[in-house]
């Protein structure tokens, strides 16, 4: 339905973009992410927006996982 993004202070070295996939069941797409060799963080909250989950995949490029959802709390 629209693009979206974010800017922030990265916390470490890392430079450059970093993509963002959507998703209708983060809990489901993390599962298959680490099934597949990478890696995924435990899932953030973003209060009133969503869930979010810092990726790697098997071959070490960095990416995340969002599924909207503006019911999440803190």
């Amino acid at each position: 339905e629209g693009e979206g993004g974010a800017i922030f202070t990265a916390s470490d070295d890392a430079r450059g973009l970093k993509v963002y996939f959507d998703t209708e069941d983060i809990d489901a797409t993390m599962t298959k992410i680490r099934e597949a060799g990478g890696s995924a963080s435990d899932k953030l909250p973003i209060p009133g927006t969503g869930w979010f989950s810092a990726c790697t995949d098997s071959e070490g490029n960095d990416f995340g996982v969002f599924e909207s959802d503006e019911s999440v709390t803190v």
